[in-house]
């Protein structure tokens, strides 16, 4: 789903008061906390036709909650850095994370130090791999196939757009042979991304439905695959004549039902293998009315995922949550309800490592309400420390009119900024030295 992100304070903050005046209102969330469903049902007291809209920070977020619980792993990355220091578990596998941006530098550093040996799965150069005994270079999402659970909680399947280099290869591969290093035959029997969502929706039935979301591996169309190059593809042999002037053998997609070349199948695959949009007599775009049911309307044999998260009929909803106490403005005794603020260039991962988009992200910065701003004597650019935790952050002001009293931002993901377990309470004060300098800790921003 392709989604346009508000501004945080905008989004988190101003966004119920923004909606009161419109007759559909929605609520847009980067997550629940209890607060959304009553800001939602105190609208529609009042005769607004409100609605509920929750965002993940991350991709694949919705789908990584589903595994804790029932039927799943318990605990977040704290309680398994618990395991290690408490001597349960001596290996450790990081799968395409970086911990230094999930937890406090000194709890990684102290983890990483208690583990016998420590292994990552990436396919970035991350601090965390830096740490590692063993780095095992993993596919990106363009080249293996896998399976993305969006916001609302439907599992779309996303299929491999060409062929990696060298001895990069799906995570999960690289998983199936350390199973088989250790003694566990289990990995041996993973001939196909469909085994490994089999084998997942057997230790965890909230994902069966992934399997139902495209057509298996070994989908065929009169015997014949659906090719991935169209069919006015030409220059193959030139691609590679400095290699061979003759054509390679064309590798074989063992996961999808799709092939690396021109030949196969050359009708109309179902929608979740349309490879482009193409049609005699059209051009480019403009071919798209002939995949779809009637002109602006859904696509033929229109399959858009499978929604793992429905609502049972005529059921009592049954929600736990631990709701906070109301939010008092504490600004005057010093103490502030520090949020994180996420920014569509810098906050990402990738994002930071592309020095084009980086020029665009934004220095490291606490945002202040105008009056809180004039409560610490403080000005735009100028700087304050911010105490919260263990960590001694020194940034910027920004002055954000939109945050109400008691309120303040900090910036998450950005390069060089330490990582700060956010919503928290913290203390702000006007800096006695320059912006971005060394705190007490030694922490900077």
């Amino acid at each position: 789903m392709n989604r346009r992100r508000l501004p945080a304070d905008r989004s988190v903050v101003g966004g119920g008061a923004a909606a009161c005046g419109c007759r559909r209102s929605w609520l847009w969330e980067r997550g629940s906390d209890g607060r959304s469903g009553k800001h939602r049902r105190a609208l529609c007291a009042k005769g607004k036709n409100a609605g509920l809209f929750l965002t993940a920070v991350e991709c694949n977020s919705i789908g990584l909650g589903m595994m804790s619980g029932p039927n799943g792993v318990a605990g977040g990355v704290y309680a398994a850095f618990q395991e290690v220091k408490a001597g349960r578990a001596d290996t450790v596998i990081i799968l395409e994370n970086d911990l230094y941006r999930r937890a406090d530098a000194k709890v990684v550093d102290e983890c990483l130090a208690a583990a016998k040996t420590v292994i990552v799965i990436d396919h970035l150069l991350t601090p965390t791999a830096a740490k590692a005994h063993f780095v095992l270079p993993a596919a990106t999402f363009a080249e293996a196939t896998g399976t993305l659970v969006n916001n609302e909680g439907r599992a779309q399947r996303a299929y491999q757009v060409f062929e990696p280099a060298g001895n990069v290869r799906a995570s999960w591969r690289w998983l199936a042979e350390l199973m088989f290093a250790c003694g566990d035959q289990r990995g041996c029997q993973w001939k196909c991304i469909d085994d490994v969502i089999a084998a997942m929706a057997a230790e965890m039935p909230q994902f069966a439905p992934a399997a139902k979301i495209s057509p298996p591996a070994d989908y065929r169309i009169r015997g014949m695959k659906v090719p991935r190059q169209p069919h006015r593809y030409s220059g193959r042999t030139a691609m590679t004549a400095d290699i061979d002037v003759d054509e390679p053998q064309t590798h074989e997609d063992a996961d999808s039902p799709l092939a690396f070349t021109m030949e196969g199948y050359e009708g109309q695959p179902p929608s979740s293998l349309v490879r482009e949009y193409w049609a005699g007599g059209w051009n480019s775009v403009q071919a798209l009315n002939k995949f779809q049911q009637e002109v602006g309307g859904p696509m033929r044999d229109d399959h858009p995922g499978l929604r793992m998260i429905e609502p049972e009929a005529k059921a009592t909803p049954a929600v736990k949550i631990d709701v906070p106490p109301a939010f008092v403005n504490q600004a005057a005794s010093g103490k502030w309800l520090i949020v994180p603020a996420h920014h569509i260039f810098g906050s990402e991962e990738l994002s930071v490592l592309s020095p084009g988009i980086a020029s665009l992200s934004p220095r490291p910065y606490v945002g202040l309400n105008p009056e809180d701003a004039a409560r610490l004597d403080v000005a735009e650019g100028q700087g304050v420390e911010l105490i919260i935790g263990g960590a001694n952050v020194r940034a910027s002001v920004r002055i954000r009119p939109s945050l109400p009293s008691g309120v303040a931002t900090l910036p998450v993901g950005l390069k060089d900024m330490v990582h700060v377990d956010l919503p928290a309470q913290g203390q702000i004060r006007k800096a006695t030295s320059g912006a971005g300098s060394s705190g007490p800790e030694g922490r900077t921003a």
